[in-house]
Parts: structure tokens; sequence; C-alpha cells
């Protein structure tokens, strides 16, 4: 048998460790990682009081409309959706939320609205949300991604990182709807660094199989100057209801 030459058996024994010490990373080893590729755990508090603006196609309906997203984290979110001749403002306070849909009331709503509205801000907590909340997260890895799935308030949600570059590349909400599991999806794409802070500027959307909408991320207001007020419901509020509109997430 022959012998192999110093350097091609060099770069063998090289290959074969590297393949044995390139295990899987643990649940806190994946969620620094995440905090690093997102700008740093300093540049991430930028997120805690935040607004986004983004333009929004509805797919089923054609409509061209807007998203104005105020975020506090972790329990606070305002949501303003603006189309042609329709709108709903959503707020979520601590446990408590609220929708309101043109110039009706704001009325206080319940399972299942109140559910998706929760999934919702549970997709939109940063990396840092989701390192203090390591207690109700595990991990799961495949081929491609690593999975960080968050149980709370009986939903779940799977945030799926691309270990290539540890992006959160897609979110997975799950929910009981009547008694049927349903799955809404969000596509993340076009990341770019602002301010120091990752963020991806594309969302593609699905409730269970069908494409519900395209979204595309026009400003980002970090530290946002957000108070106590701008979560609470804007005048008079009706009994709760369990009302639901076909852009639930």
């Amino acid at each position: 048998m022959k012998k192999l030459p110093r350097l091609a058996l060099t770069i063998l024994l090289f290959t074969l460790s590297g393949h044995a010490s390139a295990q899987p990373p643990d649940l806190d080893t994946a969620l620094n990682k995440l905090i690093e590729s997102y700008g740093g755990e300093s540049n991430l508090h930028k997120l805690d009081s935040q607004i986004q603006e983004w333009a929004v196609v509805a797919l089923m309906s054609k409509r061209h409309g807007s998203d104005v997203r105020a975020i506090r984290a972790p329990q606070q979110l305002r949501v303003e959706l603006r189309y042609p001749h329709k709108s709903e403002t959503r707020i979520i306070n601590g446990d408590t939320s609220y929708a309101a849909y043109g110039d009706a009331p704001m009325q206080e709503v319940v399972h299942p609205q109140s559910d998706a509205m929760r999934l919702q801000l549970m997709r939109l907590y940063s990396p840092l949300v989701l390192r203090d909340k390591r207690d109700d997260l595990t991990l799961t890895i495949n081929d491609e991604y690593c999975a960080l799935t968050l149980s709370e308030s009986g939903l779940r949600v799977d945030y799926l990182v691309n270990m290539a570059n540890w992006h959160i590349e897609k979110v997975i909400g799950t929910m009981s709807i009547n008694g049927t599991e349903m799955r809404f999806l969000t596509e993340y794409s076009d990341f770019k660094f602002r301010d120091g802070v990752l963020v991806h500027e594309k969302e593609n959307k699905y409730a269970g199989a069908v494409n519900t909408a395209v979204l595309k991320l026009d400003r980002i207001i970090f530290d946002a100057d957000l108070n106590e007020e701008h979560f609470q419901p804007d005048g008079e509020v009706v009994p709760a209801s369990s009302a639901t509109d076909d852009d639930l997430i």
C-alpha cells in the first residue's frame, strides 16, 4: 500500500479534525450567534422601542396600503393597517387586545383574533427578547436551519435561522381555530444594516398554503418615543368580540 504524501496526509487529518469538532450549537451558543449577527447587544437595545413603516400589497384582493407597527418590547404592540376605503387598528397591551375597523369604536377582542394578534407580537421579538425568554425556548437543528421554538400563552412560534449567516429567514406561528391548527408563515429577505442593526426589508406572508401579502420596509425608527398612551384604546371601548378579518397577521 502506497504511503500518502506528507502534504496530502496533513490536509486529510485537518479535514477530519474539522468535521469531528464541528458540533451543532447548543441553545445559548445559537442565541449568542444570533445577537452578534444582528449587530450586538448594544445596538439591539434600539429595538426595545421602535416604529416600522411598511408598504403592503394584499394579494387576495390586490389592494395596496400601509402597515405601521409601533413596538415597545416585549408586551406592547400597535398596528395600523390602511387601505383605500378600509382601515384597521390593533393594539396589544400586556394581556389585553383591542381592534377597531374603520370609524367603528374600538373593541376588546378575544380568541381567535387575540391569539393571531399575539402571534404577530411574538414574531416581532428581537434576538434580545428571545434570549430573555430562554427558559421557554427549545432548539432543533436540521441541515439548513436551526429552529428556535417559543411556546408562550398557549401559542407556538418557530424562528428558522440560517446557520450560514445567522439570519432569521422564516417565522412560523401556530394557533388553533375551532379545533383546527392554523400555521402562519412569514418569510424574511433583503437584509441590510440600518444604524448598526440588521433588519429585513421584505416580508412574504402566508396563511396556511395561501400567499396573503408582500411587504416592503419604507422606514424604521429606533429608540422611538412611545409612551403608555400610545397603547391605550382610542375613545370608547365596546364589549369583547371574536370577530376576525382576512388580514389577521
